[in-house]
C-alpha cells in the first residue's frame, strides 16, 4: 500500500488513540446510502467514476451527486475503508464478546483478526490493486497512511498489545508491511476462497516471529512490503 520511507512512518502508541475514532455513519447519510449501491458496481466496473454515476442511479439521484464523494474515485475507496473499519471493530468485538480468542496466543489473535479484515476485501479482491493504485497518488498519501496506521492500531490492540518495547513483529510498522504485502497477493491470488492468501500471511507472521534481530529484520520486511507494491504500480504505468 505504500512505499518504504512511508512504511517507517506507521507507528503509533499502545494508547487507542486511533480506536477513539472510530464512528459509525447513520445508514441514512447520503454518503453511506451511496456507497451502499456504488459497491454492487465495483466488481463490474472498478474503483472509477462509472460505479459511482451507477450507483447514484440506482437511488434516483442526478449524475452530479457522485460529488458525495469527496476527490471521486479516492472519495470512494476512503468511504469504504472507513466502512470496513467499523465492520472489523464490530466483529472483532463480538468475537471477544463470545470468548473466541480467550485460548488463543498473540500471534495466533493477530492471525485471526487480521484474516477477519482480509475477509471485507474479498467481493473486491481482483479490483483491489485499482484501489492501492488510486491511494498511492501523492495527494492520496495521507488518506493511505491514515487507514494503514488505523488497523495496524486497531489489530495489535485486540490482540493484545500492551508493550511499549522494540518487539518488530507486534510494532506497528512491521504489521503495516506484512498486511500490506498480505493484500498484495490476495489480488493475485486464484484459490478456493483465497486460501493461498491465509496461507501466505501465517508464512509471513511465522516467519516474524521467528526473527531474532529486530532492526534488521523489519528494515527487510518493509523493503519487501515497498518493493512489491512499487512493482504493482509500474504493471499500471504509474512511477512514485
Amino acid at each position: 500500500m505504500l512505499t518504504r520511507s512511508i512504511l517507517h512512518r506507521i507507528s503509533i502508541p499502545t494508547s487507542r488513540r486511533c480506536l477513539s475514532t472510530v464512528q459509525s455513519q447513520p445508514q441514512s447519510d447520503p454518503a453511506s446510502k451511496l456507497l451502499k449501491a456504488t459497491l454492487p458496481f465495483v466488481p463490474q466496473f472498478g474503483w472509477t467514476m462509472e460505479s459511482i454515476v451507477r450507483g447514484a442511479r440506482e437511488l434516483g439521484y442526478p449524475s452530479v451527486a457522485h460529488g458525495v464523494f469527496v476527490n471521486g474515485e479516492a472519495g470512494l475507496v476512503d468511504a469504504f475503508l472507513k466502512q470496513c473499519r467499523q465492520k472489523h471493530v464490530a466483529t472483532v468485538e463480538k468475537a471477544l464478546i463470545d470468548d473466541e480468542f480467550k485460548t488463543l496466543s498473540t500471534p495466533e489473535k493477530i492471525k485471526k483478526i487480521t484474516a477477519m479484515r482480509l475477509d471485507l476485501l474479498k467481493p473486491y479482491a481482483h479490483r483491489w490493486s485499482e484501489a492501492l493504485a488510486i491511494m498511492a497518488y501523492p495527494t492520496n498519501i495521507p488518506m493511505s497512511i491514515t487507514h494503514l496506521a488505523e488497523l495496524a492500531d486497531d489489530v495489535l490492540f485486540y490482540a493484545g498489545d500492551r508493550s511499549p518495547d522494540f518487539d518488530w513483529y507486534i510494532n506497528r510498522a512491521g504489521f503495516a508491511a506484512i498486511y500490506t504485502s498480505t493484500e498484495l497477493f490476495m489480488t493475485q491470488d486464484k484459490s478456493p476462497d483465497f486460501f493461498e492468501t491465509a496461507r501466505f500471511l501465517d508464512s509471513r507472521l511465522n516467519q516474524a516471529a521467528q526473527l531474532k534481530h529486530g532492526k534488521q529484520e523489519l528494515d527487510t520486511m518493509l523493503g519487501f512490503g515497498a518493493k512489491s507494491f512499487l512493482g504493482l504500480l509500474g504493471t499500471r504505468g504509474i512511477r512514485v
